[in-house]
Formats: C-alpha cells, structure tokens, sequence
C-alpha cells in the first residue's frame, strides 16, 4: 500500500472489523504446499519455519 495512500484508505486495514478470521486463513506451510509443490506435510513444514524463524530472525 505504500504506492497509492488512496488504496490503503480503501482498504479498512486499520478496522478489525474488516480483518478475516485468522482462523479460516492457511498457514504459510499449507500455501508453500499448494503453490511451491514442497514434499513434506504443511503442518512439517509450518513447525520447520518457526523453528528457523526463533534462529534466524535477528
């Protein structure tokens, strides 16, 4: 949204009312699953990035 500040208004991103219910959401493991192929199970894949994330973030 840093491109257009007409479409970050727009889009009600401060609302929470607006916001989906994380719960209905997939995870980044199921979404590399289904878009990137990967072999191993999302729920593997989802533990192996918070694993990488607590390593590697700083």
């Amino acid at each position: 949204y840093m491109h257009c500040a007409k479409a970050f208004m727009r889009s009600d991103l401060w609302k929470p009312e607006t916001w989906y219910d994380r719960a209905t959401l997939p995870t980044l493991g199921q979404i590399m699953r289904d878009q990137l192929a990967v072999a191993d199970s999302a729920e593997a894949t989802d533990r192996w990035l918070d694993e990488e994330y607590k390593k590697t973030m700083w």
